[in-house]
């Protein structure tokens, strides 16, 4: 004669069964929090990887043909490193025989918006070395090339904290600026979730120190450079 499953064995296996569920329920939940707390900081750590690639290529082929004294500049959280970005429309700095280093342009006139300049083509190669949206050094401080200039024209508008004065040396540079979504190199979008681009200068030394934010994952970063 077959017996039958007791109600107290029916209760025990239910309740090994819950705890079962329950156990891997929980392990699950742990897993899937662990998951998404490493890929939130990957995610933080890859925008902090892009953005000191670009720095340290930048620092590294840092104006050598430019003049020394205007190299780097921070402006609040704004960074300006002299040079001219390669392109497909510009190969960058090219050494001229007839026209030895160090290259820039010299500042004619000025007004309130804008300056016009003696060259657009400080190594007289061919190639316009400023245009929209890059950052210009000079010796009266750091200013962004307007967002509406055209390439080649020597009337270049410019935003300046400080507007640069007849005389002025001018070299063209390249323009870090934090906003609302990340790390922007010549106003186009380098590093997402970038929350703090923080350079700062002292002695001749620069210093920066960055943080990324995913959801609720913070990383952090510092990135320091001789300017001389």
């Amino acid at each position: 004669m077959e017996k039958g499953v007791g109600l107290v064995e029916l209760l025990i296996a239910l309740a090994c069964s819950s705890i079962l569920f329950l156990a891997l329920y929980q392990f699950f939940q742990v897993s899937s929090v662990t998951h998404k707390e490493m890929r939130e900081a990957w995610y933080c750590m890859q925008s902090l990887r892009q953005a000191s690639i670009q720095l340290n290529t930048d620092l590294v082929q840092c104006a050598l043909l430019l003049p020394q004294d205007l190299k780097i500049a921070v402006q609040d959280s704004e960074l300006f490193i002299a040079g001219v970005p390669v392109t497909s429309e510009n190969p960058g700095i090219s050494v001229s025989l007839t026209n030895p280093a160090p290259y820039y342009a010299l500042i004619n006139s000025s007004a309130e918006g804008g300056a016009i300049l003696d060259t657009v083509d400080i190594d007289n190669d061919g190639h316009a070395d400023f245009w929209a949206d890059l950052g210009l050094l000079t010796e009266s401080g750091p200013c962004v090339v307007g967002h509406n200039y055209t390439r080649g024209n020597n009337r270049i508008s410019l935003t300046c904290a400080i507007m640069p004065v007849q005389g002025n040396r001018a070299v063209p540079a390249i323009h870090y600026e934090l906003k609302g979504d990340g790390l922007y190199r010549n106003n186009q979008l380098l590093a997402e979730a970038v929350v703090l681009f923080d350079p700062t200068i002292s002695g001749n030394d620069l210093t920066i120190h960055m943080r990324s934010r995913y959801h609720g994952t913070e990383k952090e970063l510092s990135l320091s450079s001789p300017i001389q």
